[in-house]
């Protein structure tokens, strides 16, 4: 009787209280150091890249990819020589850049200016549910035009922030160390 009893008193205090469903988590992420190196090849640019993140060279002259492998991102850079057809590739940037519109939440634009480097563009930044963060491109208004396009290869939700986040931070470190040679 006294078992029945005790099985009685368990069942209905542990009915007692509400059930609430435990959200859903998501796997920790250790970041890697920021650490940067210079990287500089045959092209007519220069930059600094994570130490954490490699070089692949793709087909065209000067088109890279910087791979972030550990965090299962791609940044693709594309290099155009100018010739006196800088809005063609201003326009085709800003036109890669809104096609994203239609998942973005929002998109904004930051101007990038650094006269001592000759360096001038512009950075999209993309909130919401886009196939990529980030985008931007840099000139120097004359000879050269890069184009650069931030992927996961990912769908981009809430998991992903973070890894985005810090990823960004080393793009803007690109932009802003970025040189012409």
């Amino acid at each position: 009787m006294n078992k029945i009893y005790t099985v009685l008193v368990f069942v209905f205090a542990s009915c007692a209280q509400d059930y609430t469903p435990k959200p859903r988590g998501f796997s920790r992420i250790d970041f890697p150091e920021k650490t940067y190196i210079d990287y500089s090849s045959n092209c007519p640019f220069k930059f600094q890249k994570p130490i954490y993140s490699s070089v692949e060279n793709r087909e065209e002259y000067c088109w890279l990819n910087l791979q972030f492998e550990s965090l299962n991102g791609t940044l693709h850079l594309s290099y155009k020589a100018l010739d006196n057809d800088l809005f063609k590739y201003v326009e085709e940037s800003r036109t890669l850049a809104y096609k994203h519109a239609m998942k973005a939440d929002a998109i904004s634009e930051q101007v990038f200016d650094n006269p001592d480097k000759s360096v001038y563009g512009l950075v999209y930044s993309f909130e919401g549910q886009s196939a990529t963060p980030l985008q931007f491109y840099l000139t120097d208004s004359t000879s050269h035009f890069v184009r650069g396009a931030l992927y996961f290869n990912t769908e981009m939700n809430d998991s992903i922030k973070p890894i985005n986040l810090f990823v960004s931070k080393d793009v803007y470190h690109l932009i802003e160390q970025f040189q012409w040679q």
